[in-house]
């Protein structure tokens, strides 16, 4: 320590060390500043931009520190600097602090700190030896190479520290980094120095080329130079970031009178700066008559300049001593953008975004608010629960975006259907709510109904489509109805079922047997979940008979419900509630893998009828699904029929008739069920791949008496024939019907006549003995 004292005090011109300390230290705080840029750049070619001129900034402050302390030594001796080896000292600091500070910007981790530090040492002492090597004089240097091992050690420790120091958690410990590196670049220097003897010897020449002290002066006075144009920028960034966070608008006042304004403030008003100096605080602020009191809480308020629009502000005032007066500065912050933010979050909460209309929440709340007030004497209100007819098919066949339009639409015509003191809302997809205000008559608001179904049974014209939907109306009156939100909107969507229920396009009044109805389905409901987690339901099945050879040829598969309560129940009954239950895929798989598995038991030329639903069609696993069933039972797919009905065609031909063709694809026949009840039939059968058709029981049953059952009979039996499939004719009860279906060319035939539905145990009997009633024998 002693060595290195007596080395800085005896060896070098002390007023020349303090200018490399300054400068030194004025380039390192540079390097941090302009880092910092770097790191807080979005972008990458921003971020290389300031990187780069920290570390020029850095090499420039370490080179310049040691060649003017070098300028501040003597050795007693005349010296001179090898010009290519300072510029290559200068070369290796840059390239060295480059690494360093790559490693730690695209490694911000504890180690890459570690090892970016580690390389900003030692830039600092090959800089250091580098320079020290371009060092010419008559005479021998003399290493100490223990000292030296010293002050390369302390240049390492101290530029790790600096590297670790800015992602400390405390903000005086980050500020001591530039400090760090500044001890690194000293200590290393002047140990290094304190390390070094010149042994003179005579039989050195004088050095006579390279760089003079007077030149060696030049090019540091140019590089500091360029070191403290590089801190003024330093210093006007950090500027630039007090006034990034510091309240937009500043107000300088005098005795109550503006005296000086920022720019911020004029980008505010929108207006001069000399429209406002000179003008008293309180006419800027007229909602705070005596301004505002410097030290008191942030105020809102409203700042207002003649000529301008008022601007929503929030103000705080200061005392400030500038100029060695004391002044009141008043700090302003615009609050239009926050005001605006905060009218949108509360219009998105209340609004909805399609329509505009009031939202479920915004209805929740007005209903609440109505109860409120019928409590202390407000007037009685009606409440109507709409549901769009048909409006599910207008999105699945046009899209959304035509859903969309339909429901703006919905909501214009409805907003000019009500009164102005009447609240209309959207509760979400084609569900909309409407409260009549002051409902007194029934008549009154039967008429209101009326007059909602009847706009909205009007034709909507959309991008060049004529578009027909309906609305189904629930409603429900207060307090009579419920007493609560809750209670009153139960009531009004159980009317609104019933409307649905009884055939859509209509309204209904809530009944107070309409409850027990529901009560009476939900329970309905959750027996059809247990009976298919308990394998309540069973398969029974109706043979079909060849009516040329009189034999059985096939059964059709229909499913039953054994309830524990009520005994055998209807598919009629439990079918549409599966279907709208979402349950109709598990009754369906269930009824086709059990058909198969029982069809294996039967001869081999006999074929399985199986329904299907029309959400079963719409399910694209389908027909994998079938594959895999038929697969695990191993029956055949040309044993297997599949059924549909005129319903199931009715949406989405294109992946209909896709899907009918994968069904054929696995050898199975399409069948159409229930043929002659739709008035698309015919074209049906163009469009789509069917092997059978069969005759609804309902014209067979009216044979062969009913003149016009059997002109339909023969006229499809006809039209199969023509067209290659085979006809099925259902419900054959009598001899007569079956004698004249034959006649008219049905090829197979099913019906009581032949057999009720059996158990599987009882078909297979059956179609063992191969046996008919007597009354089936021709």
């Amino acid at each position: 320590m002693r060595t290195l004292y007596l080395c800085v005090t005896e060896r070098h011109n002390l007023p020349l060390v303090a200018v490399a300390a300054i400068l030194c230290a004025v380039g390192i705080w540079t390097s941090f500043a302009l880092g910092h840029e770097a790191v807080r750049a979005q972008t990458a070619r921003a971020r290389r931009a300031w990187g780069l001129a920290a570390v020029l900034a850095a090499s420039s402050a370490v080179w310049a520190t040691h060649f003017i302390a070098m300028i501040a030594y003597e050795p007693g001796l005349p010296y001179r600097f090898d010009t290519a080896t300072s510029v290559w000292s200068f070369v290796i600091a840059l390239a060295l602090f480059g690494a360093a500070s790559a490693v730690i910007l695209t490694m911000p981790s504890l180690a890459g700190r570690l090892i970016g530090g580690g390389i900003g040492g030692l830039a600092i002492s090959a800089m250091h030896y580098t320079g020290m090597n371009a060092f010419r004089t008559q005479g021998a240097l003399v290493w100490d190479m223990p000292v030296i091992g010293v002050s390369v050690a302390f240049g390492i420790a101290f530029a790790v520290a600096a590297a670790l120091m800015p992602a400390s958690r405390s903000r005086g410990v980050r500020h001591l980094a530039p400090v760090a590196l500044i001890l690194a670049v000293c200590l290393d220097h002047f140990i290094g120095m304190s390390a070094v003897t010149i042994a003179f010897d005579p039989t050195i020449p004088e050095p006579s080329e390279g760089i003079n002290l007077t030149l060696l002066a030049a090019m540091v006075a140019n590089l500091a130079f360029g070191i403290v144009a590089l801190s003024i920028a330093a210093v006007w960034l950090q500027m630039r970031d007090l006034a990034d966070i510091s309240i937009e608008g500043l107000l300088i006042c005098e005795d109550n009178r503006v005296v000086g304004m920022n720019r911020s403030l004029e980008m505010i008003l929108g207006t001069d700066r000399n429209q406002v100096i000179g003008r008293e605080i309180a006419t800027l602020l007229p909602q705070l008559p005596g301004g505002v009191a410097p030290g008191a809480a942030e105020t809102d308020t409203t700042l207002q300049v003649e000529g301008a629009d008022p601007v929503p502000v929030k103000v705080i005032a200061k005392f400030i001593h500038i100029a060695g007066k004391t002044r009141i500065v008043v700090a302003v912050r615009d609050q239009r953008e926050r005001i605006s933010t905060e009218a949108s979050i509360r219009r998105l909460a209340h609004e909805d975004t399609l329509t505009g209309l009031a939202n479920r929440f915004s209805f929740n709340t007005n209903l609440s608010t109505r109860f409120a007030s019928r409590r202390e004497g407000g007037r009685s209100f009606a409440l109507f629960m709409l549901d769009l007819d048909r409006f599910k098919i207008v999105n699945d066949t046009l899209g959304h975006g035509v859903g969309d339009e339909v429901l703006k639409r919905v909501a214009q015509r409805l907003a000019k259907a009500i009164r102005t003191a009447d609240l209309l809302a959207r509760l979400g997809g084609d569900e909309f709510a409407i409260v009549l205000d002051n409902a007194r008559q029934p008549a009154d608001v039967s008429s209101a109904a009326e007059r909602i179904i009847e706009v909205l049974a009007r034709p909507f014209i959309i991008k060049g489509q004529v578009i027909e939907i309906g609305v189904s109306v629930g409603i429900a009156f207060a307090p009579t109805d419920g007493t609560s939100t809750e209670a009153l909107s139960r009531s009004a969507d159980l009317a609104l079922y019933r409307a649905k229920e009884e055939g859509r396009g209509a309204y209904r009044f809530y009944e107070q047997e309409m409850n027990a109805r529901m009560q009476a389905r939900r329970t309905f409901e959750h027996d059809l979940r247990r009976a298919i987690a308990r394998q309540e339901l069973f398969v029974v099945y109706q043979p079909q008979v060849d009516s040329t050879t009189g034999r059985f040829d096939g059964a059709e598969a229909l499913v039953r419900w054994n309830h524990p309560d009520q005994g055998i129940v209807s598919p009629a009954a439990f079918i549409p509630l599966a279907e709208d239950l979402g349950l109709i895929g598990a009754v369906g798989e269930f009824v086709l893998r059990k058909a198969c598995t029982d069809a294996m038991t039967w001869p081999s030329h006999m074929t399985v009828s199986v329904n299907l639903s029309p959400m079963q069609l719409r399910d694209q696993r389908l027909a994998a699904r079938v594959a895999c069933i038929l697969a695990e039972t191993g029956l055949s797919g040309a044993r297997l029929e599949l059924e549909l009905t005129e319903n199931a065609l009715l949406q989405d031909d294109g992946r209909t008739i896709a899907m009918l063709h994968a069904l054929r694809a696995l050898g199975i026949r399409i069948s159409m069920d229930d043929f002659g009840t739709g008035y698309s039939s015919i074209s049906y059968l163009r469009r789509f791949p069917f092997d059978k058709i069969k005759i609804d029981q309902s014209f067979v049953r009216q044979l062969p008496e009913d003149g016009e059952s059997t002109a339909i009979v023969r006229a499809i039996a006809t039209l199969g024939q023509q067209l290659g499939m085979t006809v099925t004719a259902e419900g054959v009860e009598t001899d007569a019907q079956r004698r004249f279906v034959s006649a008219s060319g049905c090829g197979q035939l099913q019906g009581f006549l032949f057999s009720k539905p059996v158990t599987a145990s009882d078909v297979r009997a059956m179609f063992d003995a191969d046996a008919l009633p007597t009354s089936a024998v021709a």
